[in-house]
């Protein structure tokens, strides 16, 4: 037991260490690999918008204010950058480097207007909306577009409503050549007019969309200006000094924080393995004793007195450490409980087989020696038999062999329902009949007309049941058998049908008012081989009668009940779902 002890508590440790070693290696390069992703496809793709997401990192510590971190701006001059926080009244509440000509309150029009244009007072517009915080905030970074006005003054200084004039394409070629850029003017029909500098690549209607959301991926920069007095609309292509890869002094930082905590969650993992090692080695150890004991048949052991000490408090409560098995613990107390009680079980029937035993072999033997004396009698010839005295030999014979006949039939009957071998053939009767039937041979017999009266009561309507019309009179007669043998002369009995319309079932209750029965027969009526024991007197047969009867009620779809107690008679019920 002491090693599998140490193997248990080996295993559980080496599970949760691997489990937590590959958890924080594939957090780690996870991190690692989208960190370099997000960071090289937003400063790749659009380097404004990252320099102003790596900004709206340094909100500081706070959950419902917005608290910028010191530092924050720095560098905004060197690149030429200038950012404002917006609250949701307009008013500026953070700047870095903002021009003086800038406004430091908005109204809704003019945000309106800025949102449309992406443009302020000749600076390029990019937004960001935190809303983090109990009250939203607007993040706008401005930067100076060269190419804009550069465009606007030369459709100022050149533009004519059928392009640039002869006298001036040498001119605007030189300043082109000085910003290594190029011109291309369309008309309405997006046919060109003209073209100045190298010809740019043609580009596929989408990218104009895609030049939006992500300018930095293209090696070159358009601008736009449509004039409205020519209908003309200019094309400025410059190349794109953005297009490079950037990093960011808040990424690399988050990196590093997620490496610390990746080595703190790696030793907080180890710590919690080794634990969880001893935690659930400990109860699987009391586990596979208790099974042992269980495999002996010692019931009554649940638990030693040293592992109940272990796992419970003196107050009977489950200690902290088992708590998580609390259900399993109680869960073997009602498995022991169970198995005892099946134990037990067990042994009574088998010294009630012991007593069937010994019942069955006084029962054959008292037919079997009258028959053995009788044949002794005749073979002796001794005797002058009188006609009248071999009539009455030949009726005692006879009546001792249909006895020990029916014991031997009830013995084989009972195997066959129990291994589900009886031979069947169902068809669909009308149930009135069918009982009706049944009774007419007990309602028929002189014997007991004058001891018992048998009384039915049929169904206003004619019902049809699917029924093995054999077994089906075999079940009844045993119940009818049952409540004469039982009960004295003199004793009602009553086969009464009823319909069970909301479940579209009926019920055949067979009442007597006879002697009843107490509660230890009635818990064991149907228990193969039991007889009860209603009076002193001894009981022949097989005590398989009642519990061949529930088999072919069970065979029929049905099922049986018994309602009774000592000297209030007894009601057996049947229950069977109609056709």
């Amino acid at each position: 037991m002491k090693k599998l002890r140490w193997r248990l508590f080996l295993h559980f440790s080496l599970q949760f260490i691997s489990i937590a070693v590959l958890m924080v290696i594939v957090i780690l390069m996870t991190l690692f690999i989208v960190i370099a992703y997000y960071t090289n496809d937003v400063a790749e793709n659009n380097y404004y918008e990252a320099k102003l997401e790596s900004i709206t990192i340094e909100t500081g510590n706070s959950f419902k204010h917005l608290e910028m971190n010191d530092g924050w701006d720095e560098g905004l001059a060197e690149d030429n950058l200038w950012v404002q926080i917006i609250n949701e009244e307009g008013k500026v509440v953070e700047a870095g480097n903002v021009p003086t000509e800038i406004p430091m309150q908005y109204s809704q029009f003019q945000l309106l207007q800025m949102q449309e244009t992406n443009e302020l007072q000749g600076y390029s517009l990019t937004f960001y909306l935190e809303t983090f915080y109990e009250s939203p905030f607007l993040f706008v970074l401005g930067h100076y577009d060269h190419e804009r006005p550069f465009l606007q003054k030369l459709v100022q200084d050149y533009g004519k409503k059928t392009g640039i004039g002869a006298q001036h394409l040498a001119e605007v070629e030189r300043k082109l050549e000085r910003i290594e850029g190029s011109l291309t003017l369309y008309d309405q029909n997006e046919n060109v007019k003209q073209t100045l500098g190298e010809a740019p690549e043609q580009e596929k209607p989408l990218d104009l969309f895609r030049r939006k959301e992500q300018p930095d991926v293209y090696s070159t920069k358009k601008t736009t200006y449509k004039d409205s007095d020519s209908g003309l609309i200019w094309v400025l292509t410059t190349p794109n000094e953005n297009k490079k890869d950037r990093s960011f002094d808040s990424y690399r930082d988050l990196a590093i924080a997620f490496g610390i905590t990746g080595l703190i969650v790696l030793l907080i993992t180890i710590i919690i393995s080794v634990w969880n090692g001893f935690r659930y080695g400990n109860p699987l150890f009391i586990f596979t004793n208790w099974l042992s004991r269980m495999g002996n048949e010692q019931y009554e052991e649940v638990l030693t007195e040293r592992e109940r000490k272990q796992v419970f408090r003196k107050n009977g409560k489950t200690k902290l450490r088992y708590r998580l098995y609390d259900e399993v613990f109680h869960a073997f107390y009602e498995m022991a409980a169970k198995l005892a009680a099946s134990k037990k079980e067990r042994e009574e029937l088998e010294e009630n087989r012991e007593e069937w035993m010994t019942g069955i072999s006084h029962d054959l033997r008292t037919p079997l020696s009258t028959m053995q004396g009788y044949g002794k009698l005749l073979e002796s010839g001794q005797y002058e038999w009188t006609k009248e005295e071999l009539v009455d030999i030949g009726k005692t014979l006879g009546e001792k062999s249909d006895y020990m006949l029916s014991l031997i039939e009830d013995f084989s009957l009972s195997f066959q329902l129990k291994n589900q071998e009886t031979p069947t053939s169902f068809k669909r009767m009308d149930v009135n009949n069918l009982i009706r039937k049944t009774l007419s041979k007990f309602t028929g017999d002189l014997t007991l007309k004058n001891n018992y009266l048998i009384s039915f009561h049929p169904l206003e309507d004619s019902h049809y049941l699917s029924v093995d019309e054999k077994w089906f009179e075999r079940m009844i007669d045993n119940l009818i058998y049952n409540a004469i043998k039982h009960n004295p002369p003199g004793t009602s009995i009553d086969v009464i049908l009823t319909k069970i319309d909301s479940r579209n079932e009926f019920k055949i209750m067979i009442t007597d008012n006879g002697v009843g029965m107490d509660e230890e027969t009635r818990k064991h009526l149907f228990t193969r081989y039991y007889r009860g024991t209603n009076t002193d007197e001894r009981i022949e047969g097989t005590g398989l009668g009642m519990n061949i009867a529930m088999r072919i009620a069970q065979l029929h779809r049905g099922d049986m009940f018994v309602e009774t107690e000592n000297h209030q008679g007894t009601i057996v019920g049947i229950i069977f779902p109609l056709s």
